[in-house]
């Protein structure tokens, strides 16, 4: 089975999509793209937790289900941040892609449950 793979084009900056077969490491491709700076960048990722967490007990304390909807969700990272910070259930949302990551991820995390793929 093929799949089609986007990347960024670095001189003109746009998405050229590319095939590639069912052995593809898609855990490279992640590594190589923008999204491992955003993961290892520390104080940004805390910035963002704290908003979440502060989001997500701003619902809670009115008593309602805190349900979260992370639109282009990329490694999953925001969705995981959410179900840590008592989100009711997320649910994450990307391409096909990113898709067939996220669930190795996800399958990691002791908040499996709360967690749509």
């Amino acid at each position: 089975m093929k799949v089609f793979c986007g990347r960024a084009n670095p001189t003109t900056g746009s998405v050229e999509w590319l095939e590639e077969d069912e052995h593809y490491d898609y855990h490279q491709e992640i590594a190589r793209s923008s999204y491992a700076d955003m993961l290892h960048d520390k104080d940004r990722n805390m910035k963002y937790y704290q908003g979440i967490r502060a989001a997500v007990s701003r619902v809670k304390d009115k008593g309602q289900k805190a349900l979260v909807l992370d639109i282009g969700t990329g490694t999953g990272l925001l969705s995981m941040m959410a179900v840590t910070a008592g989100a009711d259930f997320c649910y994450a949302i990307e391409v096909p892609l990113l898709l067939q990551i996220l669930p190795q991820a996800q399958g990691q995390s002791h908040q499996r449950p709360h967690l749509g793929i």
